[in-house]
Protein backbone atom coordinates (compact mmCIF):
# COMPACT_ATOMS: atom_id res chain seq x y z
CA UNK A 1 0.00 0.00 0.00
CA UNK A 2 1.14 3.58 -0.85
CA UNK A 3 1.51 5.82 2.29
CA UNK A 4 -0.04 8.99 1.61
CA UNK A 5 2.13 12.43 2.68
CA UNK A 6 -0.79 14.23 4.00
CA UNK A 7 -3.39 12.43 5.74
CA UNK A 8 -7.37 13.37 6.65
CA UNK A 9 -6.67 15.01 10.39
CA UNK A 10 -9.12 16.36 12.88
CA UNK A 11 -8.25 19.81 12.42
CA UNK A 12 -7.83 22.83 9.51
CA UNK A 13 -4.90 25.24 9.86
CA UNK A 14 -5.99 28.49 8.19
CA UNK A 15 -3.18 31.41 7.61
CA UNK A 16 -3.96 34.85 6.81
CA UNK A 17 -1.42 37.34 5.39
CA UNK A 18 -1.78 40.91 5.94
CA UNK A 19 1.26 42.67 4.73
CA UNK A 20 3.83 44.26 6.26
CA UNK A 21 2.27 42.38 9.09
CA UNK A 22 3.60 39.14 9.38
CA UNK A 23 1.05 36.01 8.68
CA UNK A 24 -1.42 35.01 11.76
CA UNK A 25 -2.14 31.28 11.54
CA UNK A 26 -5.09 29.97 13.35
CA UNK A 27 -5.83 26.22 13.65
CA UNK A 28 -9.49 24.96 14.03
CA UNK A 29 -11.16 21.79 14.95
CA UNK A 30 -13.76 20.57 12.14
CA UNK A 31 -16.09 19.80 14.99
CA UNK A 32 -15.95 23.74 15.56
CA UNK A 33 -16.62 24.57 11.80
CA UNK A 34 -19.46 22.09 11.61
CA UNK A 35 -21.24 23.80 15.08
CA UNK A 36 -20.27 27.69 13.05
CA UNK A 37 -22.20 26.78 10.23
CA UNK A 38 -24.47 24.29 10.53
CA UNK A 39 -25.86 24.22 14.20
CA UNK A 40 -25.58 27.40 14.82
CA UNK A 41 -27.63 28.32 11.58
CA UNK A 42 -30.49 25.97 13.07
CA UNK A 43 -30.68 27.16 16.31
CA UNK A 44 -31.05 30.73 14.95
CA UNK A 45 -33.80 29.63 12.53
CA UNK A 46 -35.61 27.66 15.14
CA UNK A 47 -35.52 30.44 17.83
CA UNK A 48 -37.41 32.75 14.92
CA UNK A 49 -39.89 29.84 13.89
CA UNK A 50 -40.59 29.57 17.53
CA UNK A 51 -41.35 33.45 18.12
CA UNK A 52 -43.45 33.72 15.26
CA UNK A 53 -45.71 30.53 16.16
CA UNK A 54 -46.19 31.65 19.74
CA UNK A 55 -47.17 35.18 18.29
CA UNK A 56 -49.45 33.61 15.70
CA UNK A 57 -50.70 31.24 18.43
CA UNK A 58 -52.11 34.81 20.48
CA UNK A 59 -53.42 36.20 17.55
CA UNK A 60 -55.58 33.04 16.73
CA UNK A 61 -56.64 33.15 20.07
CA UNK A 62 -57.71 36.75 20.37
CA UNK A 63 -59.39 36.20 16.72
CA UNK A 64 -62.88 35.87 16.92
CA UNK A 65 -64.17 32.24 15.90
CA UNK A 66 -65.46 31.70 12.06
CA UNK A 67 -69.09 30.27 12.46
CA UNK A 68 -70.14 28.89 8.69
CA UNK A 69 -73.67 29.19 7.94
CA UNK A 70 -76.07 26.77 8.65
CA UNK A 71 -78.24 25.05 6.37
CA UNK A 72 -81.59 25.23 7.36
CA UNK A 73 -84.16 21.97 6.59
CA UNK A 74 -87.94 22.14 6.03
CA UNK A 75 -87.81 20.57 9.35
CA UNK A 76 -85.86 22.55 11.26
CA UNK A 77 -87.69 25.38 10.25
CA UNK A 78 -91.38 23.48 11.56
CA UNK A 79 -88.96 22.58 14.90
CA UNK A 80 -87.98 26.10 15.76
CA UNK A 81 -91.45 27.21 15.12
CA UNK A 82 -93.04 24.81 17.14
CA UNK A 83 -90.06 25.87 19.82
CA UNK A 84 -91.11 29.26 19.22
CA UNK A 85 -94.67 28.60 19.81
CA UNK A 86 -94.14 26.46 23.13
CA UNK A 87 -92.38 28.74 24.76
CA UNK A 88 -94.95 31.93 23.76
CA UNK A 89 -97.47 29.64 25.14
CA UNK A 90 -95.24 29.33 28.77
CA UNK A 91 -94.94 32.94 28.97
CA UNK A 92 -98.63 33.18 28.51
CA UNK A 93 -99.78 30.32 31.12
CA UNK A 94 -97.14 32.02 33.90
CA UNK A 95 -98.79 35.73 33.18
CA UNK A 96 -102.41 34.55 33.88
CA UNK A 97 -101.09 32.16 36.71
CA UNK A 98 -99.87 35.36 38.35
CA UNK A 99 -103.19 36.95 37.49
CA UNK A 100 -105.40 35.02 38.93
CA UNK A 101 -103.28 34.37 41.84
CA UNK A 102 -103.38 38.27 42.38
CA UNK A 103 -107.38 38.35 42.48
CA UNK A 104 -109.51 41.05 40.11
CA UNK A 105 -108.08 44.19 39.38
CA UNK A 106 -110.51 47.48 39.17
CA UNK A 107 -110.37 49.12 35.78
CA UNK A 108 -111.18 53.10 36.45
CA UNK A 109 -111.76 54.37 33.11
CA UNK A 110 -113.62 57.22 32.46
CA UNK A 111 -115.43 55.45 28.92
CA UNK A 112 -119.25 55.70 28.47
CA UNK A 113 -118.93 52.60 26.49
CA UNK A 114 -116.30 50.11 28.47
CA UNK A 115 -119.90 49.09 30.19
CA UNK A 116 -120.42 46.78 27.07
CA UNK A 117 -117.55 45.11 27.86
CA UNK A 118 -117.44 42.22 29.97
CA UNK A 119 -113.74 42.63 31.79
CA UNK A 120 -111.87 39.21 32.46
CA UNK A 121 -110.92 38.04 35.67
CA UNK A 122 -107.67 40.23 36.73
CA UNK A 123 -107.71 42.82 33.79
CA UNK A 124 -105.36 45.52 33.71
CA UNK A 125 -104.86 49.05 32.79
CA UNK A 126 -102.27 49.40 30.20
CA UNK A 127 -103.28 52.74 28.44
CA UNK A 128 -100.82 54.28 29.84
CA UNK A 129 -98.06 52.69 28.21
CA UNK A 130 -99.00 53.00 24.63
CA UNK A 131 -98.16 49.85 23.89
CA UNK A 132 -99.92 50.10 20.43
CA UNK A 133 -101.04 53.55 18.23
CA UNK A 134 -103.76 54.14 15.15
CA UNK A 135 -103.39 55.58 12.14
CA UNK A 136 -105.08 55.83 8.40
CA UNK A 137 -108.82 55.84 9.16
CA UNK A 138 -111.01 55.39 5.93
CA UNK A 139 -114.76 55.31 6.34
CA UNK A 140 -116.22 53.61 3.55
CA UNK A 141 -120.10 52.90 3.31
CA UNK A 142 -122.59 51.70 0.30
CA UNK A 143 -126.12 50.69 0.52
CA UNK A 144 -125.60 47.38 2.92
CA UNK A 145 -122.48 47.74 4.11
CA UNK A 146 -120.33 49.82 5.99
CA UNK A 147 -116.30 49.33 5.78
CA UNK A 148 -114.08 50.85 8.78
CA UNK A 149 -110.73 50.46 8.04
CA UNK A 150 -107.60 51.65 10.35
CA UNK A 151 -103.39 50.26 11.00
CA UNK A 152 -102.63 49.03 14.24
CA UNK A 153 -99.06 50.24 14.72
CA UNK A 154 -96.19 48.58 17.68
CA UNK A 155 -94.36 51.42 19.54
CA UNK A 156 -91.61 49.18 19.68
CA UNK A 157 -90.76 47.60 16.08
CA UNK A 158 -88.19 44.92 18.64
CA UNK A 159 -91.85 43.80 20.50
CA UNK A 160 -94.75 42.17 18.82
CA UNK A 161 -97.49 42.67 20.53
CA UNK A 162 -100.55 39.93 19.97
CA UNK A 163 -104.18 40.27 21.63
CA UNK A 164 -107.80 41.12 19.86
CA UNK A 165 -109.26 43.84 18.32
CA UNK A 166 -113.00 44.90 19.02
CA UNK A 167 -114.81 47.79 17.01
CA UNK A 168 -118.25 48.83 18.00
CA UNK A 169 -119.70 50.80 15.36
CA UNK A 170 -122.51 53.98 17.33
CA UNK A 171 -125.32 55.54 14.85
CA UNK A 172 -128.74 56.34 15.38
CA UNK A 173 -129.40 52.96 14.47
CA UNK A 174 -127.81 51.49 17.66
CA UNK A 175 -124.56 49.87 18.61
CA UNK A 176 -123.17 47.13 16.43
CA UNK A 177 -119.79 45.32 17.26
CA UNK A 178 -116.87 43.76 14.42
CA UNK A 179 -116.71 41.04 14.35
CA UNK A 180 -120.15 40.09 13.80
CA UNK A 181 -120.42 37.42 16.19
CA UNK A 182 -119.75 39.84 18.99
CA UNK A 183 -122.99 40.98 17.90
CA UNK A 184 -124.63 38.09 20.30
CA UNK A 185 -123.23 38.84 23.46
CA UNK A 186 -123.95 43.01 23.49
CA UNK A 187 -127.13 42.38 25.66
CA UNK A 188 -124.83 40.16 27.93
CA UNK A 189 -121.18 41.79 27.71
CA UNK A 190 -119.28 41.74 25.16
CA UNK A 191 -115.56 39.21 26.04
CA UNK A 192 -112.93 40.60 24.88
CA UNK A 193 -111.58 37.49 23.18
CA UNK A 194 -114.60 37.92 20.46
CA UNK A 195 -112.18 40.40 19.59
CA UNK A 196 -110.56 39.83 16.32
CA UNK A 197 -107.24 37.96 16.65
CA UNK A 198 -103.74 39.96 15.61
CA UNK A 199 -100.12 40.26 16.09
CA UNK A 200 -98.15 43.33 15.02
CA UNK A 201 -94.19 44.06 15.32
CA UNK A 202 -94.72 46.91 13.07
CA UNK A 203 -98.21 47.66 11.87
CA UNK A 204 -101.56 45.28 11.43
CA UNK A 205 -104.36 46.96 8.53
CA UNK A 206 -107.65 45.84 9.93
CA UNK A 207 -110.89 46.33 8.11
CA UNK A 208 -113.58 46.78 9.56
CA UNK A 209 -117.06 45.77 8.01
CA UNK A 210 -120.37 46.25 9.30
CA UNK A 211 -123.35 44.48 6.91
CA UNK A 212 -126.09 47.31 7.66
CA UNK A 213 -127.26 50.02 6.29
CA UNK A 214 -126.70 53.28 7.75
CA UNK A 215 -129.58 56.00 9.34
CA UNK A 216 -129.26 59.13 10.54
CA UNK A 217 -127.01 61.94 10.03
CA UNK A 218 -123.54 61.25 11.32
CA UNK A 219 -121.87 57.65 12.38
CA UNK A 220 -118.47 56.77 15.05
CA UNK A 221 -116.41 54.23 15.83
CA UNK A 222 -115.07 52.73 19.47
CA UNK A 223 -111.77 50.78 18.77
CA UNK A 224 -110.52 48.72 21.71
CA UNK A 225 -107.36 46.38 21.73
CA UNK A 226 -106.92 44.09 24.57
CA UNK A 227 -103.68 41.91 24.76
CA UNK A 228 -103.47 38.19 24.47
CA UNK A 229 -104.45 37.69 28.47
CA UNK A 230 -107.10 40.43 28.46
CA UNK A 231 -105.39 43.54 29.74
CA UNK A 232 -106.59 47.03 28.09
CA UNK A 233 -104.02 48.20 26.11
CA UNK A 234 -106.45 51.24 23.88
CA UNK A 235 -109.64 52.61 23.45
CA UNK A 236 -109.72 55.38 20.71
CA UNK A 237 -112.82 56.81 19.45
CA UNK A 238 -113.22 58.29 16.00
CA UNK A 239 -114.69 61.47 14.78
CA UNK A 240 -117.98 61.33 13.78
CA UNK A 241 -118.57 60.43 9.68
CA UNK A 242 -121.74 62.17 7.76
CA UNK A 243 -123.93 59.50 6.54
CA UNK A 244 -123.74 59.31 2.85
CA UNK A 245 -120.88 61.79 2.07
CA UNK A 246 -118.42 60.24 -0.27
CA UNK A 247 -114.56 59.95 1.51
Amino acid sequence: MKDFIQKNGDEVAIVIYDAPLPPKYFRLTKRFIRTLFIVVPLFIISLILAFFLWGLGNRLQDSPSISLPKVMTETDNKFYALESEVKLLQETNKTLSEKLSAGPAAVNVNDPYLSIIKKPYGMQNFLGQNKVTLDQFEFLQNSNKVNFKFQIISSSSETRVTGHVLVLMISESGILAYPAEANKELSQGVKYSSGEPFAVSRLRPTDAVFLNSLSGESVKFIIYIFSREGDLLLIHESESFKVGAKS
